[in-house]
């Protein structure tokens, strides 16, 4: 894959990542009153998921088809993908992110 289908590659991730963070945002307009700042929050927590996820999608050798439909999943879902992923990063490098290893130390003590 050259420079630039990886970049189109990244383009259509975030872009399919973006869409299911709005559709998420649509879905819940009823639900209550939507303001712009928020909108747009929500907007670039998903483009930022989508390229996470993007990232992730390589790393396990996923088709085209599979990259773009974790992608605009990982967009609806938004920050709880984020939590996943800061998961699985934490187990795979071996550092606590929730500080679970301090409040064992110190409940030992």
């Amino acid at each position: 894959m050259n420079n630039i289908d990886k970049i189109w590659e990244t383009v259509l991730a975030v872009l399919l990542a973006v869409l299911g963070g709005l559709a998420r945002v649509l879905n819940l307009k009823d639900k209550q009153k939507l303001k712009w700042s928020k909108i747009l929050s929500e907007l670039f927590i998903s483009g930022f998921s989508g390229i996470m996820v993007l990232m992730l999608a390589h790393i396990y050798g996923l088709s085209g088809d599979w990259v773009g439909i974790i992608c605009g999943m990982s967009g609806w879902v938004g920050p709880k993908i984020l939590d996943i992923l800061a998961k699985l990063v934490s187990k795979a490098v071996g550092i606590d992110i929730d500080g679970n290893n301090d409040k064992k130390k110190s409940d030992s003590e």
